[in-house]
């Protein structure tokens, strides 16, 4: 056993007992909704692969990996499923695994052939047009849904405006554009190692092995962070509709419901809550998200994280200029303004004035 073997190996068992564990962890997690029972198909299919994989090193089971084709349509349904209020399966999501279903046949029709040998990889044409439909089917999967789980998640941060006042990694799912990113980096670079090895002469690179640890990488990161997400968008509470809500909404209805709003925000100060959402001010106002939403977009010109953040904002200049308020620190006058964040604070205090919140407070003082 050569020290590329030995290493894989170990390489293996890790990703094996890592994903498996996981897998078992998200099929006992209470209150499993369906993005962790499709996370956890997908931690299983990588434990699955693994296991061939081991066994592969000692007996030929198959030709090639099979479940790679799997992990670009997993991640991408994952994601939509996560990010859509009220998840489903949908039935044209079968056909996106039929190439699995080629590949596992001609991975045991092949299993006796030297399919990976990169030495030669050019040579014998019927085993050549099979690792080159292998390799560019394979990246245009992980290209492919790569792109789609990229424009779900940029589509993700803009709807969220209109929900949210505030911003937080399980909310904005910052973690899954990291990690879904770094996936097709990574996976882009080991095929351009993979080829190159193909074609240099010299080039000590086991791409095999660098692709097992990409994978238990991803497998270890997103069954941390997967694990951890909660539900995005919570369930909204019927609300009885008054009788001008019935047959949609007028221009009357609408400026009724602008008025009600903005006398919420001006007598109660509800932007002071930090998690404050939508569903908040429609359960206060007995009016329907969607009514609040158009009103705020059609009326004011504003998403709901615009509207609330600059109430906060404005908050935060009157009592910066506020004498009384010298004891007290910009951060705490900033959090009992209903930020939930110093990050978030500077940078959309900075965005609405163009200057800092202390470089404000300094500013007045001077005045």
């Amino acid at each position: 056993m050569n020290d590329y073997t030995a290493l894989n190996i170990a390489v293996l068992s890790i990703g094996f007992a890592q994903s498996f564990y996981a897998g078992i962890m998200l099929l006992l997690k209470k209150n499993a909704r369906l993005p962790d029972r499709i996370l956890t198909v997908w931690l299983f299919a990588i434990s699955l692969q693994m296991i061939i994989s081991l066994f592969n090193t000692r007996y030929t089971i198959t030709a090639f990996p099979i479940s790679p084709f799997v992990y670009g349509p997993l991640m991408y349904i994952y994601i939509r499923t996560l990010i859509d209020p009220k998840p489903r399966l949908r039935h044209y999501y079968i056909s996106w695994f039929l190439p699995v279903i080629a590949f596992a046949v001609l991975a045991l029709i092949y299993r006796n052939q030297p399919i990976l040998i990169f030495d030669d990889f050019l040579e014998n044409a019927p085993l050549r047009a099979v690792r080159f439909s292998y390799a560019i089917l394979l990246m245009a999967s992980i290209l492919g849904y790569s792109i789609m789980t990229f424009v779900k998640l940029g589509m993700h941060r803009k709807k969220i405006k209109d929900m949210y006042s505030y911003t937080s990694q399980k909310i904005t799912l910052k973690w899954a554009l990291f990690v879904s990113i770094t996936f097709f980096v990574m996976y882009f670079g080991l095929f351009v190692l993979g080829f190159t090895r193909v074609f240099a002469e010299n080039f000590n690179f086991d791409p095999l092995l660098v692709g097992n640890i990409i994978l238990v990488f991803y497998s270890f990161t997103f069954s941390i962070f997967g694990y951890q997400q909660d539900r995005i968008y919570p369930e909204e509470v019927p609300l009885a509709k008054p009788k001008y809500e019935r047959s949609g909404l007028h221009p009357a209805s609408m400026d009724k419901i602008k008025d009600k709003l903005l006398a919420l925000m001006d007598k109660k100060q509800i932007y002071r809550e930090p998690e404050l959402t939508i569903l908040d001010v429609s359960q206060q106002l007995a009016v329907p998200r969607h009514h609040v939403t158009h009103v705020l977009n059609e009326k004011l010109g504003k998403n709901f994280y615009t509207f609330i953040n600059e109430y906060r904002i404005e908050d935060v200049k009157r009592r910066l200029k506020d004498p009384k308020n010298n004891n007290l620190t910009v951060l705490a006058i900033g959090y009992d303004a209903g930020f939930n964040s110093k990050s978030s604070f500077n940078t959309l205090f900075k965005k609405s004035t163009g200057v800092t919140p202390s470089e404000f407070r300094k500013n007045t003082s001077l005045e």
